[in-house]
């Protein structure tokens, strides 16, 4: 698969907060239940990020966080481009295809949007990418302007 088919090293954090999501909207309507995986990892990093935002002194672990989020759509698309294809592997060993499909063929199917799966998966991924690399070089302009401005203070 163009957008990789190896999970990258923090897959199994994501997943904790995957299946969390699944379980914390298992009684909603079987669309939102599917999408609850990609929401549990998706909303965890963004919540403590904007958290770490609105406090003065710790804005750099919202960049942090922040890069966590955007990890997080990359983790995300390659499941959505697998949509139609169902050949990645599951958490249980089994493909999208051993077991009836997965949670993106099942949303994109009920949406009308199957065929549109690499298009958005593509989307997902340069979005994680942006995010990632942006968060980084905000959270490095906040360690380089907090150390000019303890230097600024010391001065006087």
């Amino acid at each position: 698969l163009e957008l990789g088919d190896k999970p990258g090293f923090m897959h199994m954090i994501n997943m904790v907060f995957h299946e969390a999501g699944h379980v914390i909207l298992f009684w909603t309507p079987q669309l939102l239940c599917s999408f609850g995986g990609t929401l549990g990892q998706l909303v965890v990093p963004l919540v403590i990020a904007i958290a770490f935002l609105v406090q003065k002194d710790v804005r750099f672990s919202a960049g942090v966080w922040m890069w966590w989020f955007g990890q997080s759509l990359v983790d995300v698309a390659p499941y959505v481009n697998d949509a139609r294809a169902s050949r990645l592997i599951l958490l249980g060993g089994a493909t999208g295809t051993d077991i009836e499909g997965h949670d993106w063929m099942y949303i994109l199917e009920k949406l009308n949007m199957l065929s549109m799966d690499v298009k958005i998966a593509r989307v997902v991924l340069a979005s994680g990418r942006v995010i990632m690399v942006i968060s980084l070089l905000v959270a490095l302009f906040l360690v380089f302007w907090c150390y000019f401005r303890e230097e600024k203070q010391q001065e006087v």
